[in-house]
């Protein structure tokens, strides 16, 4: 099973979008699995189990933070 895994020491909400700190993975997940809990906050992946691995997080965040991983 695929999931996405996110960098934290690699995220940062501030180079994604300066003046909202809105992370534009957590609006690319189409099963809305990604939370940003506060602008710019740290995206969460909310479950790994429900995550398809689809890669349209990991294409959408410019900080290369998140990765598709074989789980």
């Amino acid at each position: 099973n695929k999931n996405a895994e996110v960098d934290f020491a690699r995220c940062d909400p501030r180079l994604c979008d300066g003046g909202s700190g809105l992370c534009p993975a957590t609006a690319a997940c189409p099963r809305k699995l990604l939370e940003q809990e506060e602008p710019f906050g740290v995206p969460l992946l909310l479950s790994a189990r429900l995550c398809t691995g689809c890669g349209a997080c990991a294409g959408a965040c410019p900080a290369c933070a998140i990765s598709i991983r074989n789980g």
